[in-house]
């Protein structure tokens, strides 16, 4: 095993060009089926090292664009951040197509419009708050890292857990609204026609992501108690 110069196992990106890989059509799930997230096989490939690149501490940049702080913010924000926004993005999409359809729709045998029904205006009101809140915390969470990140060249560790936690949060947030908006649209969010089914399938397996799954809690409570997290990639 070779070993960086702190002594941490070196670990480097590899490049190879798409001919040189197999997609395997493995990609059958219940959420999210149109990522295409197949597999990828490639086997007996010899990659030179001029294709490679050092990846985690030591890593040094490759060119004067890699230089600019783009390159140097937290490196798992490239995992969790997209993962999160895609799931604030299902939940908001949720949360317009039930606006859309209590403006007409009726409960069951019953005359009254969804819209004037006060069991749906709590639920609308808790999966709105669920949304806005955990974005809003997202985005400052972000734009507050990105500002030290300009300022001092670094992203502290305890910036790194709350990034971490808002992120985790936030995925969880948008479920939570997609659970309380599916249920309080009633049987009809059950037919394929409607994008409420989608947007619960979506939502789920949104959740099982690593860069947003359950465990990224316990990995942001153990930075914020000054312990390291389960996941290095946080550090980088």
């Amino acid at each position: 095993m070779r070993l960086t110069a702190s002594g941490e196992p070196e670990v480097r990106l590899l490049f190879v060009p798409t001919t040189q890989g197999t997609i395997v059509d493995t990609w059958e799930v219940s959420g999210l089926a149109g990522t295409g997230s197949h597999d990828v096989v490639i086997e007996q490939v010899f990659v030179p090292d001029a294709y490679t690149l050092l990846f985690g501490p030591g890593m040094t940049p490759q060119g004067k664009l890699y230089e600019s702080p783009l390159y140097r913010y937290v490196l798992y924000a490239s995992f969790a951040l997209p993962i999160s926004a895609v799931a604030l993005g299902i939940a908001q999409g949720a949360l317009d197509t039930c606006m859309e359809l209590a403006q007409s729709r009726r409960s069951a045998g019953g005359t009254v419009p969804m819209r004037e029904q006060p069991m749906f205006q709590v639920r609308l009101a808790e999966a709105v708050a669920l949304v806005r809140a955990a974005r809003a915390w997202l985005h400052t969470l972000v734009q507050q890292t990105w500002e030290s990140l300009l300022g001092s060249s670094e992203v502290s560790f305890a910036q790194r857990a709350e990034l971490l936690l808002a992120a985790a949060h936030a995925t969880r947030s948008a479920a939570s609204a997609v659970d309380t908006i599916y249920t309080a649209a009633g049987a009809t969010a059950n037919y394929r026609r409607s994008p409420l089914q989608r947007a619960l399938r979506d939502i789920h397996a949104a959740t099982q992501h690593m860069g947003t799954a359950p465990q990224q809690f316990e990995s942001a409570g153990r930075m914020l108690l000054g312990l390291q997290p389960l996941q290095p990639l946080i550090l980088l």
